[in-house]
């Protein structure tokens, strides 16, 4: 088999990455280099709204009155 036409149909050049989708998913979109810093804000951004959330819904009470 050609493998130009075996990576063009999808395949990988090398049979060592055959790891689980969600394992590969991870490392190269959660816990690259690249991507670690939005990924971190991103974290941030929504545990702050959550947090938010949570404070308004258990002592919004107080703040109205």
């Amino acid at each position: 088999m050609n493998m130009d036409k075996f990576i063009a149909a999808g395949g990988h050049a090398n049979k060592k990455d055959d790891s689980w989708a969600i394992t590969r998913f991870f490392s190269e979109e959660i816990f690259n280099p690249q991507k670690l810093g939005a990924n971190i804000g991103v974290l941030y951004g929504v545990s702050a709204f959550a947090g938010a959330v949570y404070f308004l819904e258990r002592y919004g009470e107080m703040l109205v009155q």
